[in-house]
């Protein structure tokens, strides 16, 4: 059985269905998704044979036989759906977390406004529809709620994005990344950073291997923005004088966010990606 979306023989798991929420798919260890979010981090540190599926590449592992292969059509769905990038938003904001990192949406300083004029009225109209005060309006207010969560419901599945952040969060926030406009997508230091990186901010690591996976698998199954961000973050992690991570390790990880899709980090090249990059180029 040639290597593809399943695995390299057997029955190993299906990416898709491990990542689809609805089917709960397991893999080649008898674990979901969900199972492996919940996880500590003494786990997700100590555990070697769940990254693979967590974020899966089109190349093989050399860790684990059972490691599924993203094929063409893996990632073709990946990159159409926004359940399964909303899912895989899930395990890069998990991973984040495990990091040290903190994953946060800007507003500019209009739709803050904005946005907190809206948050004030609505939380006014519930209010005054839970004390019976206007009970001919109860129905709109509920109907205006449903749109509300609706439309953001849609937003979330469409673009996968983390939640926004609110005005007064946005302030301090504006102080640690650099403001990028409307919606713009950082990953910053969270408050434990420190504890959380003594473990990989050194030398050479085991998560540096895993860091270059996550960077191209988000790449390569649309989560773009994602990736850009979280190598935002490393770079400047990289350039702290204070923390000592090794040139090779952070070359892997340039080579994971910036080169041509189909080059993996150690410049082996996919050849269905390749060709797949040919033809969005020429209907572009």
């Amino acid at each position: 059985m040639p290597p593809n979306a399943t695995g390299r023989s057997g029955h190993p798991p299906s990416i898709i269905d491990f990542y689809n929420p609805h089917v709960n798919g397991k893999d080649a260890h008898g674990r979901t998704l969900e199972q492996m979010l919940k996880w500590n981090n003494d786990k997700l540190e100590r555990c070697h044979d769940y990254i693979q599926i967590l974020f899966p590449l089109p190349e093989g592992s050399m860790f684990s036989y059972n490691a599924p292969i993203i094929d063409k059509k893996t990632m073709e769905e990946f990159r159409s759906s926004g359940l399964l990038q909303m899912t895989l938003n899930h395990a890069f904001d998990r991973m984040m977390e495990f990091y040290g990192f903190e994953v946060v949406a800007i507003l500019d300083s209009a739709d803050s406004t904005n946005q907190a004029e809206e948050d004030a009225a609505a939380k006014d109209r519930k209010k005054q529809a839970d004390e019976g005060k206007e009970k001919g309006k109860t129905t709109e207010v509920e109907e205006h709620a449903e749109d509300r969560n609706g439309s953001a419901a849609s937003t979330a599945s469409v673009n996968a994005n983390p939640s926004v952040a609110s005005p007064r969060d946005t302030k301090s926030l504006e102080k640690s990344v650099a403001f990028t406009g409307a919606h713009g997508l950082h990953v910053i230091r969270g408050p434990n950073f420190e504890e959380r990186s003594k473990n990989w901010c050194v030398q050479m690591d085991h998560n540096h291997l895993r860091i270059s996976r996550i960077l191209r698998s988000l790449r390569v199954l649309g989560l773009q923005r994602q990736c850009e961000a979280f190598y935002e973050a490393l770079t400047h992690v990289y350039n702290d004088p204070k923390i000592a991570i090794g040139k090779s390790s952070m070359m892997f990880w340039r080579r994971a966010a910036q080169e041509p899709l189909h080059i993996a980090p150690d410049g082996t090249e996919c050849r269905w990606l390749k060709k797949w990059q040919e033809t969005e180029q020429i209907q572009n």
